[in-house]
Formats: C-alpha cells, sequence, structure tokens
C-alpha cells in the first residue's frame, strides 16, 4: 500500500508528518483538504492567514496538484502565487496562510516474504 506523506515545515506544528491513503473506496482522486476549518483534513487553525477551506492538494494516481480554493491570501508554490490547478512535484515547498508544507516522496509499504534483509 503507498501513503501521501505531508510534512508541515514551520509555525507550532513544525515537523509533524501527517500520512493518508492513496487508496479510496470508489476509485476516484485523492483530495486533502487544507485549511482553517476543523474538517479539513489538513487543519491550520493556528494560522490566522489561511482561509476556512484555503486549498487542496489531489493525487491522481499518476501526479500531485495543488488548488487554491479562492483563499483570501492565495497559495504559494515556492514563492510564485498560484491560480487554478498546478501540478507539484514531491519535495517542492508549499504555503499556505503563513505555514508552509512540503509533499514527501511516495512509499510503498509491500508485504514480503524475502529473507534476504541484512539484520
Amino acid at each position: 500500500m503507498d501513503e501521501i506523506t505531508i510534512a508541515l515545515m514551520s509555525g507550532p506544528q513544525d515537523g509533524a508528518m501527517l500520512s493518508f491513503e492513496t487508496l479510496l473506496d470508489d476509485g476516484g482522486p485523492v483530495e486533502i483538504t487544507i485549511g482553517r476549518r476543523e474538517g479539513c483534513d489538513i487543519c491550520l487553525s493556528y494560522d490566522s492567514q489561511v482561509s476556512r477551506e484555503h486549498a487542496r492538494l489531489i493525487f491522481d494516481g499518476n501526479c500531485f496538484w495543488l488548488e487554491d480554493m479562492d483563499s483570501t491570501n492565495g497559495t504559494f508554490l515556492d514563492e510564485d502565487k498560484i491560480t487554478g490547478r498546478v501540478e507539484i512535484e514531491p519535495g517542492e515547498l508549499f504555503r499556505v496562510g503563513r505555514t508552509w508544507l512540503r509533499v514527501e516522496p511516495m512509499v510503498s509499504f509491500a508485504s514480503s516474504d524475502d529473507d534476504d534483509l541484512p539484520f
């Protein structure tokens, strides 16, 4: 199974790693909502510059997409303000409000019966 991991790179949760499954029951893309509202997948309630529903990160099975949800203060990929939906590569920094985040490279967790482990 694969996981999507988002690292918080600033603010009071600096260093936190949030993981999300890549498989949905309906087979559709994974959408991770980011905002101040408690129901968001990534809730940044401490950041007054974040809108209630600020942005979303979408994984379509091949690519990641970052989308601003008409937020007041914008969503930034590195230092560039985005409009609409843009592709984002694992390892790239993005910012909502004053909070920097990063999509970590995908990690596969496959069960294996291999006995050739080095330890």
